[in-house]
């Protein structure tokens, strides 16, 4: 077991690898289980920490027997638990779908799995500058996945994703050199146990280093203004790494935010109003969000536009800091991350049978597409915070530590955004539903689809539903992520 954090993050490499080996066996679709097992094994890993993580002790594991501060250090905490748990469930669930799609495409899965490896590093590290390393591993991996189609729109928005991200990366890596240049050390703990001391002999060198981590993992997650790159990214690669995209990689910003401000400025954070600043950060970006949305035709644009719009309500439950506030954050976290890999599986069948990819040309797509559309339908709700689905719960936590915070306007803002994300959700399950016209009928040739894809999209609908009716057994594995938070 105490090897468990360096294998949870080895095995999707070594699998990376081996897929590329599997075009000299005769093992029909040994790419896609090669892929699959490199995620299974490390689920089974991590299933195996529960217990501990669940009594509230943690799993450490020094790379190559160094001690800190001197080594890296893995850790599996409450926080990288949970965070782990979803990366590897969501990352299963579009293997399922891409195997669908993409029959004996090696390098597609391999990079999959080079991406899933380097999110995983990131949520175990403790080391700084080690958690950059893997944030680069994941950007490369996933610059070439929005290009897998090789076509002249996926160059374009995956090169803007790359200039847009590496850029921004200096200023983390200046936050990294001030950090090591004030304490010594690139080990989060011990960097956490000097910074008090440091912020009451020079706050503004430490304001600075929160301004610059703060532009970092904002351009991560898609916080208002730094999310240019999301639009095109998302809509234009192919259907699984836009749920990657948005599934996951936004989420690995949220994990950023949170373990770099609740472990290395917590104390400045809850008393000295930056957690109020993230706040209303996430109010503006869920306002811009939401009105971007309400004006987009095209299908996976809006779903783009609408992963900024949740992101928000995210951050404002990360940034009022309380009890509360953190359950609603991470419950939003995974159900967003659950919805949104679902809602863009469905988008990826109706565009691939219908052709089209504007939400105006889809009239009447419920009578060709019945399961799909209600899928759409029910995942639609499930966002909006419609019970008995799940986002319910979790805008409601966010809600109510809005209300204890006594935030007036901020609960305005967020009310305003479950209304104007009713509004374009209902305007795109209006569409499915208005009768088919004669013209458009005659141009609608459906593309084959496997069972892959559909099974995929209605198992997270289902779950969806189940989280709603019993959120029990979720919240469960969140209460140890804000015990170690608040702690």
């Amino acid at each position: 077991m105490e090897s468990t954090p360096i294998l949870i993050i080895t095995f999707p490499l070594i699998a990376a690898f081996l897929t590329h080996l599997t075009k000299y066996t005769n093992i029909k679709r040994g790419a896609e289980l090669v892929a699959a097992l490199g995620l299974i094994i490390p689920l089974a890993l991590l299933i195996t920490t529960a217990q501990t993580i669940f009594t509230g002790n943690i799993l450490e594991y020094n790379i190559g027997g160094w001690p800190v501060p001197l080594g890296i250090n893995l850790v599996i905490d409450g926080l990288s638990f949970f965070f782990c748990a979803l990366v590897i469930g969501i990352g299963l669930l579009i293997l399922l779908y891409s195997m669908g799609i993409y029959l004996y495409a090696r390098r597609y899965y391999s990079l999959l799995l080079i991406a899933f490896s380097g999110i995983l590093g990131i949520i175990l590290t403790r080391d700084i500058f080690n958690m950059y390393v893997f944030f680069e591993i994941l950007a490369v991996a996933s610059y070439v996945l929005i290009t897998y189609k090789r076509k002249p729109r996926t160059v374009t928005a995956s090169f803007k994703y790359l200039i847009i991200s590496e850029s921004t990366w200096v200023f983390f890596l200046l936050a990294i050199a001030m950090l090591y240049g004030l304490t010594g050390t690139l080990n989060m703990d011990s960097i956490a146990s000097q910074i008090g001391v440091i912020y009451n002999s020079n706050p503004q060198i430490i304001h600075l280093i929160i301004a610059l981590m703060m532009i970092s993992f904002g351009i991560k997650c898609g916080m208002f203004p730094l999310h240019t790159w999301i639009p095109d990214a998302h809509s234009q690669a192919p259907t699984p790494v836009s749920s990657l995209l948005s599934g996951l990689i936004l989420k690995v910003g949220i994990y950023a935010i949170i373990r770099i401000f609740y472990l290395l400025f917590k104390p400045i954070l809850l008393q000295n109003g930056a957690g109020l600043l993230l706040t209303y950060l996430g109010a503006i970006t869920l306002i811009f969000g939401a009105c971007m949305a309400l004006v987009q035709d095209e299908l996976k644009k809006l779903l783009a536009y609408s992963s900024i719009n949740q992101i928000g309500f995210i951050l404002v439950g990360v940034g009022l800091g309380s009890y509360v506030g953190l359950m609603g954050g991470l419950f939003h976290t995974i159900n967003h991350a659950l919805i949104k890999t679902a809602l863009f599986f469905c988008a990826g069948i109706i565009i691939s049978q219908t052709g089209f990819w504007k939400v105006s040309q889809l009239r009447g797509v419920w009578k060709r597409m019945p399961g799909v559309t209600l899928a759409f339908s029910a995942l639609s709700l499930a966002i909006i915070g419609i019970p008995p689905f799940n986002g319910f719960f979790s805008k409601l936590f966010i809600l109510r530590a809005a209300l204890m915070k006594g935030h007036l306007i901020l609960m305005i803002i967020l009310v305003s955004g479950v209304i104007v994300t009713a509004a374009y959700y209902f305007r795109v399950i209006g569409t499915f539903f208005i009768p088919w016209e004669s013209k458009q009928a005659r141009d609608f040739v459906p593309n084959p689809v496997g069972p892959f894809e559909h099974v995929s999209a209605y198992i997270i609908a289902a779950g969806c539903l189940i989280i709603g009716i019993i959120p029990g057994p979720i919240l469960s594995i969140i209460e140890p992520a804000i015990r170690s938070l608040l702690s």
